[in-house]
């Protein structure tokens, strides 16, 4: 057990750069003590990136080392219940192969193991962005054969949520909320009990549109473009083409900000926050919450999180957390287990059921 503080060393590879940070734990308070952005170009396969990445990551351990633990963003793990998970081979052979899909994030497992070999210290992925708790209710579709699936950002909600559930004065297992991520994509999610039993598809699948993602949009329009040019460019034109940049020409929100005169920009920024907040409030069906919050990149969009806000406050206070934590996410939940204050799960046990989840 590690009561005391905790170093930990975080490593969060991305579609075109790899995140690297040193931080310290104490108690509740985090400290980042160095951080590091490596940029590559893409490559088109798993094992290449892995090739390509993998020395400049190792080099900045050594050169940062000693830590008492590894933290990992997760990759596409399959759905799974929230919490820490550890870094073994049977979740390195399911990041390689990528059988739940194929993203730069499946790497940091795979380093990770690689760097807890190298240091002699144990390694943990926390909240991957399968997390999926959904209730039963809460997966029905109205079309027979599709369920409703939850991928979100889970790391950086869950991390908010416990931060907000301190505000309030109440146990995070405990107290009712309902938070959206506003970055790349736009998740928004309902707690209960500590889990997340209701969001969306943030990936490309439902919701508030967002910077390059269309969110929800009619099907008739899916079934029309898709006919007309395709399943992949229709993919392409729904989840990268779309939403903001679509709209208006950006994905910048700091560029949409800055030109909010523009009687065009204002009414599609009315229309984003409109729809953030018709989701966060349709969630709100399944039980009031002790309050909203507002996190990711997109709460710095001050137009924006003044118009949710004014369409939420009426129900519950909102609480604006602006930015990523997502460093601080996995710090935060490799203590949980090195202090004794939460179990480690194994991958393959979850996902063969012989966890009891």
């Amino acid at each position: 057990m590690y009561p005391g503080d905790v170093r930990v060393f975080a490593v969060n590879p991305g579609s075109t750069s790899t995140k690297l940070a040193l931080l310290q734990v104490d108690n509740e308070a985090i400290f980042i003590l160095e951080e590091k952005v490596l940029h590559n170009s893409p490559v088109p396969s798993i094992a290449e990136d892995l090739e390509k990445r993998r020395p400049d990551v190792m080099s900045q351990a050594s050169a940062w080392a000693p830590f008492e633990a590894i933290a990992a963003r997760g990759g596409l793990l399959g759905p799974v219940p929230a919490g820490v998970y550890v870094v073994d081979e049977e979740m390195v052979r399911i990041c390689l192969e990528s059988p739940h899909g194929a993203h730069p994030a499946n790497l940091a497992a795979v380093l990770a193991f690689e760097l807890a070999r190298s240091h002699g210290v144990p390694a943990f992925v926390v909240d991957p962005p399968t997390v999926d708790e959904l209730e039963a209710v809460s997966r029905i579709s109205g079309a027979p054969g599709i369920t409703r699936r939850s991928r979100v950002h889970a790391l950086n909600l869950r991390y908010t949520a416990r931060k907000v559930a301190a505000e309030v004065g109440e146990d995070f297992e405990n107290v009712p909320l309902i938070g959206a991520h506003l970055g790349g994509g736009t998740s928004v999610v309902r707690f209960a009990c500590g889990r997340m039993v209701d969001t969306n598809d943030a990936l490309l699948g439902e919701g508030p549109f967002s910077p390059n993602r269309a969110g929800t949009v009619p099907v008739y329009g899916v079934i029309n473009k898709t006919a007309r040019e395709g399943r992949e460019t229709a993919r392409n034109f729904f989840g990268r083409e779309s939403g903001f940049l679509g709209l208006l020409g950006t994905d910048d929100l700091r560029r949409v900000e800055r030109n909010l005169d523009d009687p065009e920009v204002r009414l599609i920024t009315d229309a984003y926050a409109l729809q953030v907040a018709k989701y966060m409030l349709g969630l709100a069906a399944g039980g009031r919450p002790r309050a909203f919050f507002l996190t990711g990149a997109g709460a710095r969009f001050v137009y924006a999180v003044q118009q949710i806000t004014n369409r939420l406050n009426w129900v519950a206070p909102v609480h604006i957390h602006a930015g990523e934590f997502e460093m601080q996410a996995l710090a935060s939940g490799v203590k949980r287990v090195l202090s004794g204050r939460e179990a480690p799960k194994k991958i393959g046990e979850v996902l063969d059921g012989s966890a009891g989840l």
